[in-house]
């Protein structure tokens, strides 16, 4: 499970080709795609070995998540050399302590969370019983800057909250997990936006929710010497010219962008902003909805990364020159809130600490998100299983999560 956030939605087409129907290198009309796949095996393979003989620039000892040392593949499932050749068998997850500690700006929505579960839901004049119910931080900007900073990162959260008891309660909880919230508007005219999230028996859920102080921000009250020593802006819902005004900022200023636009992706005016962003977070419905209502194709994008969630499919990630899939994680869900914004915080986390990712924007090479998208999927699949939109997205939870599922699961297909 990728940890889309909310219920299911279409899927893509299953005779879409790329959904990874065809392997890397092969073109549909000669017949040799197995001996062009095998050639680009082999060309991979090489690759990794020689980057897996290379001291590694952070002083980390690499991850230990596919195989255990003894011979065994991760989870106990059978002999490593079961493995598929084709894939990186031991993939260097960040330790806590790597050097290189990538420095995010997480722009948009702040929330104070209001978390209840029932059996499932009543019944138009009907009623029901509340068995569980949880109050805590929550907002998708906030949901992604503790995350970052439980693997490891540094974040700043940029936004609007009210004055009021509940506005406070979310920035000391902030504080608590190592955020820094130092940049966020305390607007003192409105309330905090309060989000009612009523979960079912399922795991499914819907929302209820006020605007408040929610997009009381703006551009020109960020600190512009906090962005400049950002290595990365992560925005996510917000006012489009809010939006479009720090993805701009942020690129004068050298660091990357990625945007995370949410449920009304099609029906507010993203386009300067999606358009300034190197790294879109999308799921399957709003991939859509943005294919239809804009000239942005995130599922054939021509100059960008997209991440696409897929919820219990796993997730898949395009680029200009083709895409990687893995299928995700088997979960039983407890409550989805906030499991795509685990999905981006795990995926930024592997990817900004890579030079060869983001040193000159972001790598339009499938191949360079193998990691991004396996700790983005186990990340999402731990939220899942967690009450409330935040969760630990500790290094060691996510190791223990992807021996799980080896590393065969990825499919490559590289498009011309």
């Amino acid at each position: 499970m990728s940890g889309r956030d909310g219920a299911p939605g279409d899927e893509p087409s299953a005779d879409d080709p790329a959904d990874g129907d065809r392997p890397a290198g092969a073109d549909p009309d000669d017949g040799e795609g197995v001996d062009d796949w095998d050639e680009t095996v082999a060309e991979w393979e090489s690759e990794v070995d020689e980057w897996e003989e290379e001291p590694p620039d952070d002083g980390s000892d690499g991850g230990d998540a596919a195989g255990t040392g003894d011979g065994t593949a991760a989870g106990g499932s059978g002999p490593a050399d079961d493995v598929d050749p084709a894939v990186d068998r031991d993939p260097d997850l960040t330790p806590d302590d790597a050097d290189r500690v990538p420095k995010v700006v997480s722009a948009g929505h702040i929330n104070w969370d209001v978390t209840i579960h029932v059996d499932s839901l009543p019944e138009p004049d009907g009623e029901t019983r509340i068995d569980r119910l949880e109050q805590s931080g929550g907002g998708s900007a906030a949901n992604v800057a503790v995350g970052l900073v439980d693997l490891g990162g540094q974040s700043v959260v940029y936004g609007s909250v009210g004055g009021d008891e509940s506005g406070a309660l979310a920035l000391r909880e902030l504080a608590s997990a190592g955020v820094d919230p130092g940049q966020v508007l305390v607007d003192a005219d409105e309330p905090t936006s309060v989000k009612y999230v009523i979960v079912d028996g399922g795991g499914e859920l819907l929302m209820l929710a006020n605007d408040g102080a929610n997009e009381s921000f703006s551009a020109a009250g960020l600190d512009r010497d906090t962005l400049a020593a950002a290595d990365h802006l992560h925005l996510t819902g917000q006012q489009p010219e809010t939006a479009a005004a720090l993805a701009t900022a942020a690129a004068e200023a050298g660091a990357t962008r990625s945007f995370d636009p949410g449920r009304r992706v099609a029906d507010r005016e993203f386009d300067a902003a999606l358009h300034a962003s190197d790294v879109l977070f999308l799921n399957d419905r709003e991939a859509d909805a943005l294919d239809a209502a804009t000239d942005v194709d995130p599922w054939e994008p021509d100059d960008r990364v997209v991440a696409i969630k897929l919820g219990d499919e796993g997730a898949t990630v395009r680029t200009p020159h083709g895409s990687v899939s893995h299928p995700g994680f088997d979960v039983d869900p407890v409550d989805t809130t906030g499991a795509g914004d685990a999905f981006a915080a795990g995926f930024l986390a592997a990817a900004l600490r890579e030079p060869e990712i983001t040193g000159d924007g972001f790598s339009h090479d499938p191949r360079d998100y193998q990691v991004p998208i396996l700790v983005g999927n186990a990340c999402g699949a731990v939220a899942t299983e967690s009450v409330t939109a935040r969760t630990d997205l500790s290094w060691d939870r996510v190791r223990e999560r992807m021996g799980e599922s080896p590393e065969t699961d990825l499919l490559i297909e590289v498009r011309a």
